[in-house]
């Protein structure tokens, strides 16, 4: 034991000594995590000027509810949450990143599956119209159970019978049923032309019969019904969803659209035409034709709309000389011609004509012309006096319409209509800080889809840049 405390003095005396000569220790640093932070100055995550083109390729050129709209406005966020965003920012910066996208692919794909199956069904219920022998006249009977019978519409058709009919008579509370005409057998040759030249048969069946049959199908009618109220509440939910995106993007591009390119004033219509004009002539109930004319006081532009009109009013001349004139004479040949005017400056002045005809065919026709003119030079504007390189700024319109007509119509749409051609893209004007392209009907869907619209910000990501300098020095002009 003493030999250990012996050995242990001089260590404690060792110790001791390096204690002596090293400098007093402060008190124990607080952990990493409670440490106070440092203060920076609060810097957004993008610039104001790259939020503003983030806004302006998210709103409008980007596909809503896509990979690249959700990453893009994510992107975005980031700068959301920043004290020295402006207040001008701040207010459609929310709107966009509080906006749900609409799902509209999904619902084109419900719409297209309720009515494949609808045509399914229909195809495997076919419709009967047990009633379709009612009012029509017995013509001869041509068997001891077979009548020729002629129907209202002067179609003839066979009845097959039990009862005694006479020539002449009334069809009244009977009911008949079609026999299913034989199918084209190729096998054996035959032609589909001659099965359908065969007369349609009918066989008489009893009232309950009727009854029993009309029940059997009640089922898979209702079926139907419910399959056509499926497509009805998908288009309205689809051109809900449209409103509220189109909403979206003028709210923002209200916004935005100064910041990125700068307009003067925009006048109401009323400042640059003077007066209406009325052009009318009626021929007879059925053949006329009434224009309205705008009247701006400038003779150029006065001259080019009174040219167009006129125009328009000897094709009309032309048709009824071809036809003839007069009641009882000829067929309808009716011309109506209305427009709207819209401004994007104090310079801009657009007028846009729907024309109307009815010739008398199945159903009447639409059209539609415009004229965009720059009132100061009096001289009328198209694409190649709007951008700097048209082909360019043609192909970006084509992708935008094409974009817009897949949302709007699905598959319904006909796409050489909407090629990057000029002449698809001639009728336009420009309102405030948009162009707006009208496509008639049969350019890109069918006649009861209507016109289409297309709606295109000048401050667009990527038409922007091919405007011509003398276009938006005369469109920021006050």
């Amino acid at each position: 034991m003493r030999t250990i405390i012996r050995f242990a003095a001089p260590l404690a005396l060792l110790f001791l000594c390096a204690c002596a000569v090293q400098p007093a220790a402060g008190p124990a640093a607080p952990p990493a995590a409670a440490a106070a932070p440092e203060i920076t100055p609060d810097v957004p995550a993008m610039t104001e000027a790259e939020i503003l083109s983030g806004l302006n390729m998210l709103v409008n050129d980007t596909e809503p509810g896509s990979d690249l709209y959700a990453s893009r406005r994510a992107a975005l966020a980031a700068a959301a949450n920043s004290t020295t965003l402006s207040r001008e920012l701040r207010w459609p910066l929310a709107q966009v990143l509080a906006f749900t996208p609409p799902q509209l692919r999904q619902r084109w794909e419900q719409r297209q599956k309720a009515q494949d199956d609808a045509a399914t069904l229909y195809a495997e219920n076919p419709p009967e119209n047990l009633a379709l022998l009612n009012g029509a006249r017995v013509v001869r009977r041509l068997g001891p159970a077979l009548y020729l019978v002629r129907l209202g519409s002067d179609d003839s058709v066979l009845l097959n019978t039990t009862r005694r009919r006479k020539n002449g008579a009334r069809l009244k509370g009977v009911y008949a049923a079609e026999r299913q005409r034989p199918q084209p057998d190729k096998a054996k040759g035959d032609l589909v032309d001659e099965l359908a030249d065969q007369p349609r048969v009918f066989d008489e069946i009893s009232k309950q019969e009727a009854k029993r049959r009309e029940s059997l199908r009640a089922p898979a009618l209702a079926q139907l019904r419910s399959l056509q109220n499926q497509g009805r509440e998908t288009d309205r939910a689809v051109a809900a969803d449209l409103s509220r995106l189109d909403t979206m993007t003028r709210d923002i591009n209200a916004v935005i659209s100064p910041a990125l390119l700068p307009q003067g004033p925009r006048p109401a219509p009323a400042g640059f035409i003077r007066k209406v004009k009325r052009m009318a002539k009626t021929y007879s109930r059925g053949q006329y034709y009434r224009y309205a004319l705008p009247i701006t006081g400038k003779p150029q532009v006065d001259a080019a709309l009174m040219t167009y009109l006129e125009e328009r009013r000897a094709d009309v001349q032309g048709l009824l000389k071809a036809t003839g004139v007069g009641r009882g004479r000829s067929r309808a040949n009716a011309d109506r011609i209305a427009f709207t005017a819209y401004t994007a400056s104090p310079r801009h002045l657009s007028i846009r004509f729907e024309e109307f005809r009815d010739t008398g065919g199945a159903h009447p026709n639409t059209a539609y012309a415009s004229f965009v003119f720059d009132t100061d030079r009096q001289a009328r504007l198209g694409l190649k006096d709007i951008f700097r390189d048209t082909p360019a700024a043609l192909a970006v319109l084509s992708d935008l319409a094409l974009r817009r007509m897949e949302m709007v119509l699905d598959g319904t749409m006909f796409p050489e209509g909407l090629a990057p051609k000029i002449e698809n893209f001639d009728v336009f004007v420009l309102d405030g800080a948009d162009m707006v392209f009208t496509f008639p009907p049969y350019q890109v869907a069918s006649y009861a889809q209507g016109a289409q619209v297309l709606r295109v910000p000048l401050c667009h990501p990527r038409l922007m840049p091919l405007l011509r300098p003398e276009f938006l020095a005369a469109l920021a002009a006050d």
